[in-house]
């Protein structure tokens, strides 16, 4: 992904922490970036828009359809393209952030493996200052 993409991405992200509203737009965005290009990397930004979604419902149910919709894109989105750093960096935060009564944490070790082993080989200097910083390394 483009690194103007991806600044945008993160910023719907940062905002859709606190917002329903954001995250709505969020959402609409990556659906329709997803339906005009195939990319893996924006059926994982739908996943990440649910998980945003089930933490703004009130309503149990829909929470936990949000939630499972969300790790379906997410995993989905890996099984496309398993070598995507930017996907695994999405699910690995993810997961890092989940509570773990949710069960949505078996990846951890996995990913963070992966993406320590392959962020130095990135060209992409935007996404590589997000992992440096997440990983404070």
């Amino acid at each position: 992904m483009e690194a103007q993409n991806r600044t945008e991405y993160t910023n719907f992200m940062l905002k859709s922490e606190n917002s329903e509203a954001v995250t709505k737009q969020f959402l609409a965005k990556a659906k329709e970036d997803f339906r005009v290009t195939k990319l893996p990397v924006f059926e994982a930004y739908i996943g990440i828009g649910n998980l945003f979604m089930a933490k703004h419902t009130g309503n149990v149910f829909s929470k936990m359809s949000y939630f499972t919709d969300g790790k379906g894109y997410l995993d989905s989105a890996i099984s496309k393209s398993p070598g995507s750093l930017e996907i695994r960096f999405l699910r690995y935060t993810t997961q890092v952030e989940m509570p773990s009564f949710l069960g949505y944490n078996k990846n951890i070790s996995e990913d963070k493996k992966f993406i320590l082993d392959h962020y130095k080989e990135s060209q992409d200097a935007v996404l590589v200052a997000q992992i440096r910083h997440f990983l404070k390394i």
